[in-house]
């Protein structure tokens, strides 16, 4: 079967070309001493290549991942009406590895990293799936060495349509694989913003019997108050309980909805 045949723009022409390369090498190199009116037009250009260059980046990963992570390839439960996979699973982090991350670090868009341990000795690395049969195309490790803190997050918001359209009619599920190196405690908190008050719900993410198998846990908000005219937003939280001196390799993790059995 053919494909499409994509001309090549001036762009990856300049891209491709080991002269126009040498040029910008150089140009970086000689950018301290070039005067004003050379650097912005310089800037102009570069911002303008960087910005195509990302966009085919992320094009390709997308195609070229090995597993098409958005919604047709996430499992849903029946009934589900809304199906997500955070940014860290689903596409290329910039950059891909933290060392020595300070608490509040930003991962991803709407994706943060909180402690409080006074150690700069938590990396995270984010790598491509080693499985070809992997639902995520990225695996996110979080690796504690020393840790003095009380408590080590992920936080991951979800999207603002999502999280104001969730309703006491609605399950929330999370599902995620991981393994870690020693045993450890994971907990998954779904936290509600209404005006003031935040609504905290808490599971515990235990392994099941079979090894590789995805670990579910269910919010029924049914049993608690939300008033639509009140949503703002709303998060998740991966907790981690002593994770010193242990890495957690977070291969997926998804959120699926689907509407509660009337009672």
């Amino acid at each position: 079967s053919g494909g499409v045949v994509f001309p090549l723009p001036n762009l990856l022409e300049s891209l491709r070309s080991r002269r126009a390369m040498r040029r910008w090498h150089q140009a970086a190199e000689d950018g301290e001493a070039a005067d004003a009116v050379t650097l912005a037009r310089l800037a102009t250009q570069a911002r303008e290549i960087a910005h195509h260059a990302r966009l085919l980046a992320q094009v390709a990963d997308r195609r070229l991942s090995g597993a098409q992570a958005i919604i047709g390839q996430i499992d849903r439960p029946p009934q589900c009406d809304w199906a997500w996979r955070p940014s860290p699973w689903a596409q290329a982090m910039h950059p891909a590895s933290v060392a020595g991350a300070v608490g509040g670090t930003r991962l991803a868009d709407g994706v943060m990293l909180f402690h409080d341990c006074p150690l700069a000795e938590i990396t995270v690395h984010q790598t491509r799936t080693p499985d070809s049969d992997a639902r995520a195309p990225f695996v996110l490790s979080v690796d504690a060495l020393g840790f003095r803190g009380s408590f080590l997050s992920l936080a991951m918001d979800l999207p603002v349509e999502a999280a104001r359209s969730l309703r006491r009619s609605h399950i929330l599920g999370v599902s995620t694989l991981f393994d870690s190196e020693r045993p450890i405690e994971m907990f998954v908190r779904l936290n509600i913003r209404q005006g003031p008050n935040t609504e905290q719900l808490v599971s515990e993410l235990r392994p099941g019997d079979r090894p590789g198998s995805p670990v579910i846990a269910e919010f029924d908000l049914g049993f608690h108050e939300i008033n639509p005219a009140k949503l703002e937003n709303a998060w998740i939280d991966l907790i981690f309980e002593r994770p010193e001196m242990s890495r957690v390799r977070i291969r997926d993790l998804t959120l699926t909805r689907r509407p509660r059995a009337d009672i």
